[in-house]
Order: C-alpha cells, then structure tokens, then sequence
C-alpha cells in the first residue's frame, strides 16, 4: 500500500514537472508574440526591406494582377477556404534575370578564405571569424554566410552569398521537372476589406517518386479585388509576420496589411494567454512528411473575376448562406479558379500556376454528403441483397452451392469501405457526421450479415473439406506404399484398409492400399477404415477460425496498402489495377466452384446482378466522374473493370442455362458421383462388400420401403439402352454403399448432405 501511494506521487510530480515547462515554454512564447507585434506597428512602407524585389518579378506581378483588358468593375469570392490544385512550371528564364540582375559569384576556394580572413592553425584549419567579405554589385554589405548567431528557424531573414549556397538551399528537391501541386487554405476575416490567410502548400512531381515539398503558407486577401500576398516556408522554419508587410505594393495596402496582421497577433496573443490560465487548450501544428528544402516563397495570387451576370448581392448571399445556413434559396455557385506565381529569393526559383481549379469547403461538404448518401444507400441496398440471398439459400444444400470466397472477397471489400469511412470522418472534423453514417450501414452489412452468413457457408461446408483431407491423407499413403518408402505400409496384409495401433505415434497416417479407394477419388464405404482426422467441430473453434483468417488477412492488405502509398504513381497504378482486378473477381470463386461440383443456381439473379452493380457504383464514380469528391482525374481503364465484371455475370448466368460445365473440355473435367450406377449381378458380387447387387430386396433407410433393384425383363431388354437405362433412376446408391429411392434422397439432400445411415459426406448432384 505504500508503494503504491509513493508510486503515486511520483507520477504526479513528473506531471507537474511536465505542465511548469510547458507553462515557461508558453510564457517565452507569448513574449516573442508581444515584441513582434511592437516591431510590426513600427514599420513603414518601404523601409527596412530584407529581400530586394528584382524588376523581372516587379513585370510578372504587375501582369498578374493588373492584366490587360481586367474589368475594374470585377468581382470576386470573399473567402475562399477550401483547397486549390492544379499544374506548377519553373520558369528558368526569371532565375537567368534574376542571376544578371543580382548576380551571385562562386564560393572561392577555402585555401583562399582561410589566408584571406583567418589564421591558419597547426591541424591547417582556419579560425576565420564572421567579417565582411565584397559583395556582388547591386547588392549590400553581408556578413559572413554562417553566423553562429544568427536564429536558424527565421530562415526568411537570411540571404545567399554564393551560387554552392542557392543549390544547397534548394535541397533534393528537382525543379527542373513539372508536377502537380495542392493548396488547402482558410480564411477568417480580420478588417473589412483584409482576410487573414493561413494554410498547407504541396508541391509533388507527377511521377510522385517523393513525398513532395510542404509549406506552412501566411498571408493577407484583400477582399475587394481578390488579390493574395503570402509567405511559404518549410515546417520547421519560423517567420516573423512583419515580412508580409514587404510583399504590399503600395502605401494603402500596407496600411489595410498592418491592420490585419495587427488583429492576429492580438487573437493570437490572446489565446496564449488562455492557454496559460487553463481555459483553453494549444493546438499544434500537424506535420507531414516533406522533402529537405530550405527555400522560403514570396506567393502572389489572383482570384478569377466572378462571371458579371452575377450580382454581387447574390454572391454575398450565397457565402452568408453557406456559412450559416438558413435553407434561403441562392444561385448556383459560381466557378472558382486563381492564377499564382512564386519566387523564391533565396533558393532564386520562380514558379507559374495557371487558372488551377479551387474548391470552397461548403462545396465540398455538400459534395461529401452527396456521396455519404450514395454510399449510404449502396450498402443498404446491398444488405437488402444479402438477405434476399440467405433466404434463397435456406437448406444446407443450397448453401453447399455457394461459395465461401465469393462471399469473403466481397465482405473483405465491405470492411474496407467501413474503415477507410470511419477514418475520413474521424481525421475531417466537418465530415465527421456524413461519414460516419456512411461507415455504419458498412459496418451493419459486414459484422452483421456478413460475416453471419460466412459463418453458416464454413459450418455446412466443413464435412467437405474434412474429405478433401481423408481424401489427401489416403493419396498420400498409397503413393509412399506404392514406392517402397514405407516398408511397413509394404508388408501390410491386403486387406481393405490398415488401422492405426494404439501405440503408434500420435499424428501417424493411415495406411490404405490403393485397391481401397472408389473411381475417381471419392470416399470409401463405410466398411473401411478412414484416416484418423481431429477436428473440433464447436461453434466457437468455426468462429475464431473465420474471424482469425479474415482479420489477418485484413491487416496483411493494410500493410500492403501503406507501402502502395508511399510508392511512385507507376507502381502505385500498377498496385492499385492489380488490387482492383482482384476484388472485382469475387464471381470467379462461384464459377469455379460450380465447375467443380457440377451444381448451378447457388445464387440468385437478382443477388448477382444487384451486387454487381452497385459495387462498380463507387470505382466508376470515382474514376469515371470529373466532378468526384477526391478531384480525381478520369481513366478510361474503369471500363476495362466494367467489362470484366461483366463478363464473370455472363459466364454465372450461362451456367445457370446451359449447365454448369458448358465451357469445359470433358477430358478437363473433375470427376463427378453418378448416383444411379449399373448394379452388377448377385454372383459377380460375390465375396464383396459395400455394393448392391441386381435382385437384392433392401430397404429405403428414410421411408423404411422396399427398393426394387430387379434387371430388365428379357423384353426390355430389346428396347434401347437409353430406354432401358431409366430404371436406374428409380434408386440411388451413396458412395458409402447405402442405397434409397431417388425421391427421398434427394429431399434429404435438400436438408442435409450427409448419408442418413452413416453420417458421411454426400456429394451434391
């Protein structure tokens, strides 16, 4: 008891230890809040700049944002939160002006620097300290590259000395390939006429061999003409927000810039305080995997002008009505698109977006409801389906028919749909709602339907995977006696099968002699001694050997997906067809098993039609519609899948019409148990057991009737043999050497498959 408690003071002084440094950590914090928000109130337009902005650039903005043939009457959204993508392009001709015009010069020599500005010491290292060295013409005194005291996280304040300096910043990264980008920005407004902007930039290669280059972005909108003026720099570098006052082109929006950024500091400034009383709680960033790139962004962007048919009132109406819904009739949203150009002064890059597509998030929260219904919907019409499906199937006869793997790929796809929902809901706080009711009718027709059936498939199917075994086990003994590698088994007396002693090692095999076995592999008579075969038939072991199978193979496919992910887009399109060909060939199982078993109508029409439709409904909408959720962009191999789903409905169908085995060579064929052999005579019998011979009176186990066995009269006999074949319809033979009347056989085979006398496995007709 004393432990305990001393245990427990313990753990709660580490905790307190934990809370006072992080309430020092947001003290220190809070200060640096305050002192950047004085320096900001100080500066001035035009003074103090840290990058000088190089005249080819000046030329780039002035066309951006002040285009030839621009309406000045133009419109424009008021906040765009959302997300923005589209195609970024270096352009190499800004980097060549910006090189003429501030021109960097080669890294001398460090034999140079070190006689030049230092001491040369025994070891031949130099001491050299951080003195002015001659700068480029156009450009002011500098300090040595690397000052030890200079912060290293405001990265913005630094600047290039050498060109080996410009290439270091840039990183790994290639910039000298296109790719695509993807711009998640928020708004909340500061003044009337300034919004406040912050947000994630990505930067990726089309051939998505990395994980791209991410940047925290800050900025202003100014509301009226829909102009943007943002900073993008690396996660792990700090930025003062004064800088966003450098990129104003004139003294009024300095002046509106100021304003704004003055009311951040003061909301943020704020909330620390908050924290620190312990009213509210701090939010850290999220980070995400990036490439090494220390490269800081000047980002100037330009709305697209609104269509001027639509008033401004009406826009203004439509954006109160997405932000607090009031269900007030508006117009239809107007589309959404920017222009943006970026440069980079110290990695000397200049990057072109043109007319990239934009997303408001009320756009996509009504996009993700509409397809939170569809799938919604789809699940339930699948549930529907299933259930139509288990009632079609209500004999373990029928079930016999189905196959386990056809039920399982599409449950395995089912659980998928139900976690990747779930997450999406969870991770997205606005679609969380729509999502997760999306998740639960995916959960309901796996955990409840799905799986449930499955489990009445692997019960019922059991007696015939346990002859595959017996059947398996009595191959392999027959061969090892066959060869001479079991000596034992050779010297076994030729009876109809050898039993294991009560001695022997547990596990051992039976021996059978080949001569033992039925034509074409199907099981002895119950004469016979059978392979010693344990197996737990409780509910409870069908269940954890069911879940178990399925739950391991679930996250043996999500680890397989994570590396998808994180591949190139070529392995990641060759993955994902692979994947889907898959999935989608969950109707092959059933083909094959019809094949197999020569059995037909294990599932119903509807069944297969309904599930084939409305499992293509999500890949084609994704891959087929260009206005899907994901923007994804449009494929025509989605058909291919299409057409490939198709064709297994058409061969099922088929089946059910022509017979199971229309498409297959007879000398491909399984072999399948004729239930209506030709009886040999009493004495051709003679000294066998476990058959019937012609003239025998034996009674139906089931109707406790004779069944008469009797050859053809001598008259018949002069009929056709297809004539006098038909008598054999009248009885059948099990293939444990049980004989019924072919009427009441088949109804019991409609309940059970197994022999009503000796519980044996019965193959289906």
């Amino acid at each position: 008891m004393r432990a305990g408690v001393i245990a427990l003071l313990f753990f709660l002084w580490l905790i307190s230890g934990e809370d006072r440094q992080q309430t020092d950590e947001l003290q220190d914090y809070l200060l640096e809040l305050k002192q950047e928000a004085n320096i900001t109130e100080s500066r001035t337009f035009g003074m103090n700049k840290t990058h000088a902005l190089p005249t080819v650039v000046s030329t780039e903005l002035g066309e951006l944002f002040h285009p030839e043939g621009k309406d000045p009457r133009a419109h424009f959204y008021h906040n765009v939160t959302g997300s923005f993508k589209g195609e970024w392009k270096v352009d190499e001709g800004i980097a060549s002006s910006v090189q003429l015009e501030l021109p960097l010069p080669p890294a001398p020599p460090k034999e140079t620097i070190s006689k030049d500005n230092g001491t040369l010491t025994e070891d031949g290292k130099s001491t050299a300290t951080a003195t002015s060295i001659p700068t480029p013409t156009g450009s002011s005194t500098v300090s040595d590259p690397m000052p030890t005291e200079e912060p290293k996280d405001w990265i913005v304040d630094h600047n290039p000395t050498y060109l080996e300096e410009v290439e270091a910043q840039r990183g790994s990264f290639q910039f000298n390939k296109s790719g695509s980008f993807a711009f998640s920005i928020e708004e909340t407004e500061a003044t009337e006429q300034v919004n406040w902007v912050k947000g994630t930039w990505r930067l990726k290669h089309d051939d998505n061999e990395d994980y791209g280059i991410v940047l925290n972005v800050h900025g202003v909108h100014f509301v009226h003409n829909g102009s943007f003026y943002m900073w993008g720099i690396p996660q792990d570098g700090q930025m003062p927000l004064w800088h966003i006052l450098e990129l104003m082109p004139d003294n009024a929006s300095f002046s509106m810039a100021s304003a704004a950024i003055a009311d951040h500091y003061s909301k943020r400034i704020k909330k620390i305080e908050d924290v620190i009383d312990g009213t509210e709680r701090f939010e850290y960033p999220e980070r995400t995997i990036s490439e090494e790139s220390e490269c800081h962004y000047q980002m100037y962007m330009q709305l697209g002008a609104i269509d001027p048919t639509v008033r401004t009132t009406a826009l203004r109406d439509l954006e109160r009505e997405w932000a607090a819904p009031q269900g007030i009739s508006t117009i239809r949203a107007p589309h959404l698109n920017s222009t943006l150009f970026m440069y980079s002064p110290n990695c000397r890059l200049a990057l072109g977006v043109k007319n990239s597509v934009g997303m408001k998030r009320e756009k996509l929260y009504a996009k993700a409801v509409n397809y939170a219904g569809l799938a919604g919907s789809l699940a339930f019409i699948q549930v529907f389906l299933l259930v139509r499906q288990m009632e079609y199937t209500p004999t373990p006869s029928s079930v016999s028919k189905v196959s386990y793997w056809t039920i399982a790929i599409q449950v395995f796809i089912d659980s998928y749909l139900c976690m990747l929902h779930l997450t999406t809901g969870v991770l997205v706080d606005f679609l969380f709602i729509p999502f997760v009711a999306a998740s639960f009718f995916s959960f309901v027709l796996v955990a409840i339907f799905g799986m449930r059936y499955m489990l009445v498939i692997w019960r019922i199917q059991r007696p015939e995977r346990r002859g595959r075994r017996n059947r398996a086990a009595a191959a392999a003994a027959a061969s090892a006696a066959a060869s001479g590698n079991n000596n034992a088994a050779a010297s076994t007396p030729a009876t109809s099968a050898s039993t294991v002693p009560d001695g022997a090692t547990a596990g051992a095999i039976p021996v059978v002699r080949p001569a033992d076995t039925m034509p074409g592999g199907l099981p002895l008579p119950v004469t016979a001694t059978r392979p010693v075969v344990t197996e737990d038939d409780s509910p409870r072991s069908d269940m954890q050997a069911l879940y178990g199978r399925f739950y391991w193979m679930l996250i043996i496919s999500l680890i397989t997906l994570y590396k998808i992910a994180i591949s190139s887009t070529r392995v990641q399109n060759l993955m994902i067809s692979v994947c889907a060909l898959c999935l989608f060939s969950f109707w092959i199982p059933q083909i094959v098993r019809n094949v197999i078993r020569g059995s037909k109508r294990g599932l119903s029409l509807w069944f297969v039609l309904g599930m084939s439709i409305t499992r293509l409904a999500l890949p084609v909408y994704f891959y087929a519609c260009p206005e899907n959720l994901l923007g994804h962009e449009t494929t025509r191999w989605i058909w291919g899948l299409v057409l490939w789903v198709a064709l297994q409905v058409s061969v099922l169908l088929l089946q059910d019409w022509l017979g199971p085995r229309f498409f297959i060579p007879k000398k491909y064929l399984p072999p399948i148990y004729d239930y209506h052999p030709i009886l040999p005579t009493a004495d051709e019998e003679s000294g066998r057991s476990g058959s019937v011979p012609h003239g025998s009176v034996q009674d139906c186990a089931i109707c406790m009737l004779p069944i008469d066995t009797a050859p053809p009269m001598a008259g018949a006999a002069r009929l056709s043999s297809v004539v006098g074949s038909l008598g054999r319809l009248n009885y059948m033979l099990t293939p444990c050497g049980h004989l019924f009347h072919s009427d009441c056989l088949e109804r019991w085979m409609r309940i059970k498959l197994e022999c009503p006398n000796c519980r044996a496995f019965l193959p289906s007709t």
